[in-house]
């Protein structure tokens, strides 16, 4: 028996934001622009809430800028681990982050005030296996994107973030439950990892700059509010 063309399915769509007043809004505009049937649901806070709530999406809508103090590329990951392709869909300024984001795997880029029919064009070209970023993003993030990041494992990444953002030694190594030895030799493997994709960070000052280059820690002077 034949299925229904890939382009005509009705889709199941996840999505996770801070005010699902507003995705409740979009859903219904997007729902004349996808094919009959598709649904925006679950639409949850937090990815946490997202997979404990959903059981199969067709793809899921992810705001990065969560104020649950979850890390963007976390997130990305602990949904792409279902198999479920990820469009990032944000207003946040900090190109690097979204840059960081979006190199570690997410299938689709769009800014919130993108045009409705543009939303619903990426969804349908995600949900076919295909790829999307706007041209606004794209334009924003191409410096970032050809910026190579090395592959920190998480435990370093932690690391990183937390004595990029001015933590002591000790201070890091306690919140990560090491030792303090641990905890240096996690910032070493990750010094090497820099210097291996032509980034040096011998010092503090230039760990804390590369972080920030990565999106692994704000720039001076951000403010969320």
């Amino acid at each position: 028996m034949g299925g229904m063309s890939p382009a005509l399915r009705p889709l199941v769509i996840g999505a996770v934001d801070d005010h699902p007043v507003i995705l409740s809004g979009l859903a219904e505009g997007l729902r004349p622009l996808l094919p009959g049937g598709s649904v925006l649901y679950p639409i949850a806070r937090t990815v946490a809430e997202l997979l404990d709530r959903a059981k199969h999406v067709d793809v899921v809508l992810l705001d990065l800028e969560l104020h649950d103090g979850s890390d963007p590329v976390d997130n990305l990951r602990a949904v792409m681990s279902r198999g479920w392709p990820v469009v990032l869909f944000t207003q946040d300024p900090r190109h690097r982050t979204v840059a960081r984001a979006f190199r570690a795997g997410a299938a689709g880029l769009l800014s919130k005030s993108e045009d409705l029919k543009v939303v619903a064009e990426a969804i349908q070209l995600v949900a076919d296996g295909q790829g999307f970023l706007s041209p606004e993003w794209a334009s924003a993030i191409a410096g970032d994107l050809e910026r190579v990041a090395p592959a920190l494992t998480p435990r370093e990444l932690s690391a990183v973030r937390l004595y990029a953002a001015g933590m002591k030694l000790t201070s890091v190594a306690r919140r990560l439950g090491v030792g303090p030895d641990t905890a240096r030799t996690y910032l070493n493997r990750a010094r090497v990892k820099y210097a291996e994709v032509g980034r040096p960070a011998p010092t503090k000052t230039d760990l804390y700059q590369r972080a920030v280059e990565d999106g692994l820690i704000d720039p001076p002077g951000y403010s969320t509010t």
